[in-house]
């Protein structure tokens, strides 16, 4: 059976193609072409069992086996060196069908036509995965403001579905251990094995040189194991390294990785209908309700279990800076047409004389 959702594969596609610079048409073609190929399950063997996965990869591919995640990789790695002014369907047809001919022309001149109309067929249902985490305005990525951080997927199984919960609370969370440059992946790979019996939606830190990294582990469509309860209504963040005892000069090494924690509330705030309004942190809270909070939240509000992270040092007029920001960017505003120039203005001068020569019988 799959071991990835559909929301989760079809992310995993979007996040391979904005980080290879593919437009979202290119991204369009790849996800219709590979929902052809499987379905997007990544489980699944083809009749002779020859291919498998997503993809439905031969035995070149060495980690195939592996998952949804090596499996959309690996396919971008073997598209990348076949892209260029080809069209990009005709390109993912030799890719799929012929790797080995010459040309994406030569599969069109000498291959199985019918394919290119299997996968475009698989336009209409793949848009709306698309829309979802490739919004669109004029075809173009809906500018959102986004800050610098790097993203990538180590899915944890200790996840559940929500059971038709409506996801009301984003909540924040520390780790109470761990550490270092590669705090959020560490967590993630603990996170990532059933023994542990925990998960977050992400987590993430800061390096020592400011960059910032987000781990998905657990789509947001399902359940983590986070905050007991209160799991089938939430979405769980984890600050990697960090522990409810910090002062604020201890969050504030960290302040890259708040501001993209404010971002990645924002969306997902905007996606499930939360509102963006933080109740509190650190035992103070505004009000009950829907909205944005920590784990202690949890504790004190909801009245379950014992945690009180993420403390009272969090900053969290600084995150709240964060959340406003985020919340009221706009897309850019499209940029003006160029002036004309010289050229362009006599071009157009002598096509004028000409149309009224012609109207005169000149």
């Amino acid at each position: 059976m799959p071991t990835a959702s559909k929301d989760q594969v079809a992310r995993l596609i979007v996040l391979e193609a904005r980080s290879r610079n593919h437009t979202r048409e290119e991204c369009l073609a790849i996800m219709s072409a590979l929902w052809q190929e499987s379905g997007w399950n990544d489980d699944i063997w083809d009749p002779t069992h020859t291919t498998y996965g997503i993809a439905q990869q031969d035995g070149s591919y060495p980690d195939r086996l592996k998952g949804a995640a090596w499996q959309v990789a690996a396919f971008f790695d073997r598209l990348e060196p076949r892209r260029g002014s080809d069209n990009i369907w005709l390109v993912i047809c030799w890719l799929q069908q012929a790797p080995n001919w010459p040309s994406a022309q030569f599969w069109w001149d000498h291959g199985r036509r019918p394919y290119l109309d299997e996968i475009k067929s698989r336009i209409g249902t793949v848009t709306p995965y698309l829309d979802r985490f490739w919004p669109a305005t004029g075809g173009q990525p809906v500018p959102d403001n986004r800050p610098a951080f790097n993203e990538f997927p180590i899915w944890s199984p200790n996840c559940s579905d929500r059971s038709g919960t409506k996801i009301d609370l984003f909540l924040l969370h520390t780790q109470e251990g761990g550490g270092g440059n590669a705090a959020a992946e560490n967590l993630a790979n603990y996170l990532a094995d059933p023994k542990n019996q925990v998960s977050y939606h992400y987590t993430i830190s800061q390096a020592s040189d400011g960059g910032v990294t987000v781990v998905d582990c657990v789509d947001t469509d399902l359940a983590s194991w986070s905050v007991l309860s209160a799991n089938n209504r939430s979405i769980n963040l984890c600050f990697a390294g960090s522990r409810a005892s910090w002062t604020r000069d201890d969050w504030m090494k960290q302040a890259n990785a708040i501001d993209v924690a404010a971002y990645l509330a924002v969306q997902d705030c905007k996606k499930y209908g939360i509102p963006i309004q933080l109740i509190g942190t650190g035992g103070s809270y505004a009000r009950a309700g829907a909205g944005i909070a920590d784990h202690q939240y949890v504790t004190n509000v909801l009245k379950d279990g014992t945690h009180t992270d993420v403390g009272p040092g969090f900053p969290k007029d600084i995150f709240n800076l964060a959340l406003a920001k985020y919340a009221s960017a706009q897309p850019a505003p499209p940029a003006p047409a160029p002036a004309p120039s010289d050229t362009d203005r006599l071009k157009a001068l002598v096509a004028e004389l000409q149309a009224v020569l012609k109207k005169y019988g000149g």
